[in-house]
């Protein structure tokens, strides 16, 4: 009952109905492995009504049958007011085995619109063999092994000096890159590491230019305005921020020399920021505006000013 997937409707008409499938049969009934076989339907319907033949686009018999090609539907007789109709299937097979067709069915449209199957068993057979091999007239010998033919340089020498040219020139670049960065490495431990308080402007005014909340991104806008606080905690006062939970960084936040203002404006931004992170809050308009200068403030009050003040004396000094 394979077939009968192939159609779109349901129900079955029995009897003598406006359309029946009047024969069925394959072309031939035995082929062997790989040849082509045909599958023909004849149809009578009467004139005003439609029929659909199945559609064998993806084959058959879980795809051991394949469809080849498919006829037009051809029109075989005329009859008074029924019309003969025949399909053609061009098919194959490259698994040998005995295949049944039990049941046909096509999908048919009354005058009035009516959608219905037509059902027909029909109790087809199709036997697909292996391809005969006549072992009397026939021998079968191993198969034979390569033959061993004689190198010479002349074969593979150009491949040979493309293979060391290509070396050479990975190699040239290798020591350019590995001598590039270690005059970078050098360049860097030479150079003395940035204040925490300049880093965090610096990526503060990043983070303004990007407008990601005024675009709607207020997760990744409020993940990255905690991250610059989190690294200023750090650079700043030594707190591990970067590995503890927003009520961590407040507990350790109380134990700093802060004002109240900023201790309230830091701990209700951590909050807020785990909000609108985990539960997809959306604080008011302002308020992503006024965090922003919170932590700007914030990281402008808190500067270590001991650094600058010696900095200052040193070039003082100097210009003396």
């Amino acid at each position: 009952m394979w077939l009968v997937a192939l159609v779109a409707a349901t129900g079955l008409v029995c009897g003598q109905e406006p359309v029946r499938i009047t024969d069925a049969h394959f072309e031939p009934l035995e082929v062997v492995l790989g040849d082509h076989f045909d599958l023909v339907m004849d149809v009578e319907a009467q004139e005003g009504h439609a029929v659909a033949f199945p559609d064998l686009s993806e084959g058959f018999a879980e795809g051991r049958i394949e469809l080849l090609k498919e006829s037009d539907v051809d029109t075989v007789f005329r009859r008074e007011s029924t019309l003969g109709l025949r399909k053609r299937y061009k098919l194959t097979s490259f698994e040998p085995s005995s295949y049944m067709l039990d049941t046909l069915g096509v999908l048919t449209v009354s005058p009035e619109g009516v959608v219905d199957t037509l059902l027909q068993e029909v109790g087809l057979e199709m036997r697909v063999a292996m391809i005969p091999i006549d072992t009397t007239q026939t021998t079968i010998y191993d198969i034979k092994r390569p033959m061993k033919a004689p190198v010479y340089f002349g074969e593979f020498a150009g491949y040979l000096g493309v293979g060391l040219l290509v070396a050479a020139v990975v190699a040239v670049l290798i020591y350019l890159i590995v001598r590039a960065i270690r005059r970078r490495r050098g360049v860097e431990a030479d150079r003395p590491a940035e204040p925490p308080h300049i880093v965090a402007i610096r990526r503060l005014e990043r983070l303004h230019n990007q407008k990601l909340w005024q675009n709607g991104r207020l997760k990744e806008y409020y993940s990255a305005l905690t991250d610059i606080l989190r690294e200023y905690l750090d650079g700043r006062f030594g707190v591990g921020a970067m590995e503890m939970t927003s009520e961590e960084i407040i507990g350790h936040l109380r134990e700093l020399n802060l004002t109240p203002k900023q201790l309230e404006a830091m701990s209700g931004l951590l909050r807020e920021s785990d909000l609108v992170k985990f539960a997809k809050h959306r604080p008011e308009q302002e308020y992503h505006e006024a965090a922003y200068y919170d932590v700007y403030y914030f990281v402008e009050e808190s500067k270590e000013v001991l650094e600058e003040s010696v900095t200052n004396n040193e070039l003082r000094d100097e210009n003396e």
